[in-house]
């Protein structure tokens, strides 16, 4: 998006739906679709043209003239005030939160997907909801980057332009153990910084390759965490399921939605740090064969560790770029004793439609396809289905509450 000389122009604008990122759709007088952030359904408001296309532009609401009954007090007036991207939802209420996600993954399924895949899904399961784990903020990772005076600051959403912060309202409260808001950090500006509060060590910043303790003093690159019963050892910088719920609920999600796998042979792609590949080798068996694939370094020197320490020693654990040529090149089915199975969990980008088509030329029986992005999810899931699997099982969950993001569980079999 790029600024230009309508940037501070304000317009009334009758709000419409809602839409992927955030936004609610309405009108400029000019006929423009505009892309609103801070809005409800319903409402009619005072809009600040932030930016402009040829075909839509961006604004965000600067005076509410009439509004919705699920607007309540912003749960982070200091980020909205300086239109900070990061607490999307700060505005609506709860109830109404978990409606504009089915609505905005639904659309995605219609849309992004085909007819046939919206139907397919609400065959499976005619009255899906977008499943809740409680409206209490739980972040056990939050990043932000240092601002020319040393203090943590975030990004003005569809900008490079960054502000300083004085608080943030979606984490634990290990967070607050690191003072972020309380001194200067001592960091160059423009550095990124991560602050991590682990369920079973104590919270650190991982700043490029050092980690450092609350007192700004540096300590183990590794963190410590428990999901149920098991323990894992991980980098503080790698990736981990940000809030503190979500590992225990996709891991069980999993499970359940793969049914009886006693004995497959898996594939797991993009498995991270091994935090379903561990409850994968205990359903698997010791018939079972897993086979796991990560592009990050540092994630897969964790996944084995937590394998081996879990009693998975014999897991083969792959670094590589999860691609058509990659899978291509991997023996999968040879030794079948009783199915086959793969697991994808890719980042917000998806499969895309040449990997996706590249799994199910592996022909697996059963493929389980979890997604953080509502588009790329509707965009797989038909990918998939065009390959002729059918749906089983789907779920959505709300594991980010005031912000866009959701996660969706599918599981498909060969027809």
């Amino acid at each position: 998006m790029s600024a230009n000389s309508s940037a501070k122009a304000v317009e009334t604008v009758e709000i419409g739906g809602v839409a992927h990122g955030g936004f609610c759709v309405g009108r400029l007088a000019s006929g423009k679709v505009a892309m609103i952030r801070g809005a409800l359904p319903g409402e009619r408001v005072r809009v600040e043209i932030t930016s402009e296309r040829s075909k839509v532009a961006y604004g965000r609401v600067v005076e509410v003239i009439e509004a919705s009954a699920d607007r309540v007090p912003e749960i982070w007036p200091e980020g909205a005030a300086r239109d900070i991207g990061g607490v999307e939802l700060g505005h609506v209420s709860y109830p109404a939160q978990l409606r504009w996600k089915r609505e905005v993954l639904a659309e995605a399924l219609r849309r992004n997907g085909s007819a046939e895949l919206e139907a397919m899904v609400s065959a499976v399961i005619p009255d899906w909801e977008v499943e809740s784990l409680g409206d209490k903020p739980g972040r056990t990772r939050v990043s932000f980057i240092i601002d020319d005076q040393g203090r943590p600051a975030m990004s003005e959403a569809g900008s490079h332009q960054v502000h300083a912060i004085k608080s943030f309202p979606l984490t634990v409260p290990g967070i607050d153990e690191l003072r972020l808001f309380e001194r200067p950090l001592g960091f160059a500006p423009g550095t990124r910084v991560k602050a991590v509060a682990p369920s079973a060590s104590a919270p650190v910043l991982a700043v490029g390759g050092e980690v450092y303790n609350a007192d700004l003093i540096p300590t183990t690159p590794r963190v410590r965490e428990v999901v149920e019963d098991a323990k894992f050892r991980i980098f503080a910088s790698s990736f981990w399921q940000t809030d503190y719920r979500a590992p225990a609920t996709l891991s069980a999600a999993l499970l359940a939605g793969i049914g009886e796998v006693h004995g497959f042979e898996t594939l797991e792609l993009y498995s991270g740090s091994g935090l379903f590949s561990v409850f994968l080798g205990r359903a698997l068996g010791k018939e079972g064969r897993l086979t796991t694939v990560e592009g990050s370094g540092p994630a897969v020197k964790s996944a084995a560790y937590n394998l081996e320490h879990a009693g998975f020693g014999g897991v083969k654990t792959l670094r590589g770029n999860v691609d058509a040529r990659l899978l291509n090149s991997l023996e999968f089915g040879e030794r079948v004793s009783a199915g086959t199975l793969v697991v994808a969990d890719p980042p917000r980008t998806g499969l895309g439609e040449k990997t996706a088509k590249a799994i199910c030329e592996k022909e697996p029986f059963r493929i389980a396809l979890l997604s953080c992005d509502p588009v790329s999810a509707a965009r797989d899931l038909e990918a998939i289905r065009k390959e002729g699997y059918v749906l089983k099982t789907f779920r959505a969950f709300d594991l980010f509450p005031y912000t866009f993001h959701m996660e969706a569980l599918a599981v498909l079999e060969k027809n």
